[in-house]
């Protein structure tokens, strides 16, 4: 068919070889540097609360971290159901600035550049993980980097407080890369470096946090729904293991140097929990299911819910080759917030890894104007709107003194430097600000109840040889929730005298 003269005359020139190639190649360092950018605010979203009192376990893990030696508990002489890679990542975080006690709390600035650098890594890896799983689709990239960006600097999922969630989600995410590209490349070393670093990178997560397992149930999808399409598929699975068991080889011989072994680790993290669960589920407080309900309110509230629910949707709408493994990546994650039963707000940054990939699964070509598109982009918009809003009120909000920090101001100045204390219970942030040391290992709550139900450990403390000199409660009484702490009370009673009390808080010294 002839053209009309007409569309001859109006046609565009032909290009000039190579124009379009670097229109790709600008724009391609365009969505690199937005990708940039964006890691950047998440982690300047930090320099708000660099000077902020950390938090009970910031402030416990890194006392934990700082001691740990050879000693007479797990972790040196205090006991905590964390794998050692958390306390190897606190003790970088505090010899990254200096660690000051004042009147308000711990403060040490290097642990809060720990969680910028920890959401700045995440979120362009975000970037990269979307490249891989939408090549060629800018908008995939940018809403993935966007979405990271606001949920990593929410305070409605824990922002400000550095925990084990933050720290291990960049792990998740660099072994989610490695392993996507392990498996769109043609089988050989390159391939098997990078399915091995995809299981080093898993493994790292699940020493981070326990429950971080997501690489390996990404990755058993991912081979179960895959070999019928991918060549060698069981030796990248092979390598993926092998980068998996060196990775825990080096933590195991690395923490046995330290004095801490291999069956009292599996101990700690995953019998612990067993039966840490059931406690919960059989006497927790009513704090417990009030925890919950703030839970259920700020995945709302950040916009992860939303995000979650239009993604899936989407998803499930125009299927695509990492849809499966995504979803059950995501469905993990749901089951994995809920289950440590006891509902802090930083457990909804377990989420972000799901949702990175499952909104990079979505087709986010043409039509621009398409329901699921428009959807998602909306949610990501609420996204960052609630993200800046709780940001704002609270890099604004006036610092108050709570009732803890004055608990250590007064152990600091009436206490001698031998002194020890023991806080019942939980609150190791009191211990930490106090400067002394506790002769008790349980410094959480929960591992006294579990480890410790009748007390009578905690009564031997207090009549052996290192008794403390101080003993603080919470509380009118040791027999509290999930303890039967009627003898070490009565202990208490005989042997200390109150001296003041703060709120709630009542310090008692040896008499």
């Amino acid at each position: 068919m002839t053209t009309p003269v007409s569309d001859r005359t109006s046609a565009s020139p032909p290009e000039r070889p190579g124009a379009s190639g670097a229109r790709v190649t600008g724009r391609g360092w365009m969505d690199t540097a937005i990708v940039l950018l964006a890691a950047l605010l998440a982690a300047a979203a930090w320099l708000p609360f660099r000077h902020s009192p950390l938090t009970a376990d910031e402030s416990g893990f890194l006392m934990v971290a700082q001691q740990w030696q050879p000693g007479r508990s797990l972790y040196g002489d205090y006991w905590v159901d964390r794998p050692p890679l958390l306390l190897w990542l606190f003790t970088i975080g505090g010899h990254l600035g200096p660690v000051e006690t004042t009147t308000s709390g711990v403060i040490a600035p290097g642990l809060k550049v720990l969680g910028a650098i920890a959401s700045g890594v995440s979120v362009a890896l975000a970037g990269v993980l979307a490249s891989q799983v939408s090549p060629g689709n800018r908008s995939a990239r940018l809403t993935t980097v966007v979405l990271a960006a606001a949920l990593l600097s929410s305070p409605l999922l824990g922002m400000s407080a550095v925990n084990g969630e933050l720290l291990a989600v960049p792990f998740v995410l660099l072994g989610l890369v490695c392993m996507v590209g392990a498996t769109r490349r043609p089988w050989g070393w390159r391939t098997a470096a990078l399915a091995a670093a995809a299981g080093a990178s898993g493994m790292a997560a699940a020493l981070v946090k326990q429950n971080f397992i997501d690489v390996f149930v990404f990755t058993a999808v991912l081979v179960a729904v895959s070999h019928r399409h991918v060549a060698r598929l069981w030796a990248r699975a092979a390598a993926f293991a092998g980068g998996a068991s060196a990775s825990l080889g080096a933590a195991v011989v690395g923490a046995g140097a330290r004095g801490t072994s291999g069956p009292e680790l599996w101990d700690a993290v995953v019998v612990f929990r067993t039966h840490a669960s059931e406690l919960i589920d059989a006497s927790a407080s009513s704090a417990t299911a009030v925890r919950g309900a703030q839970l259920a309110t700020a995945s709302l509230g950040s916009g992860a819910a939303v995000v979650l629910v239009v993604a899936v949707a989407a998803v499930l709408a125009r299927r695509s080759p990492l849809a499966m493994p995504g979803l059950a990546l995501t469905a993990w994650e749901l089951v994995a917030i809920p289950a440590g039963g006891s509902y802090w707000l930083h457990y909804l940054t377990g989420i972000v890894p799901g949702l990175v990939l499952v909104v990079a699964t979505v087709r986010h070509d043409p039509p621009p104007d398409s329901l699921p598109g428009r959807a998602l982009r909306y949610a990501v918009a609420y996204t960052v709107a609630a993200a800046l809003v709780a940001w704002t009120l609270s890099a604004l909000a006036t610092p108050q003194r709570t009732p803890e920090a004055r608990v250590s101001t007064y152990l600091r100045e009436h206490a001698r430097p031998s002194d020890g204390v023991v806080v019942g219970f939980g609150h190791p942030e009191i211990i930490a600000a106090s400067g002394l040391d506790s002769p008790y290992e349980n410094l959480w709550s929960l591992p006294a109840r579990v480890r410790d139900p009748h007390l009578n450990h905690l009564r031997r403390v207090m009549a052996g040889r290192s008794a403390p000199r101080w003993v603080v409660v919470d509380g009118d009484s040791l027999d509290t929730w999930g303890l039967d702490g009627d003898r070490a009370q009565r202990y208490l009673v005989r042997h200390y005298v109150e001296r003041v009390s703060y709120d709630n808080w009542h310090i008692w010294r040896h008499r």
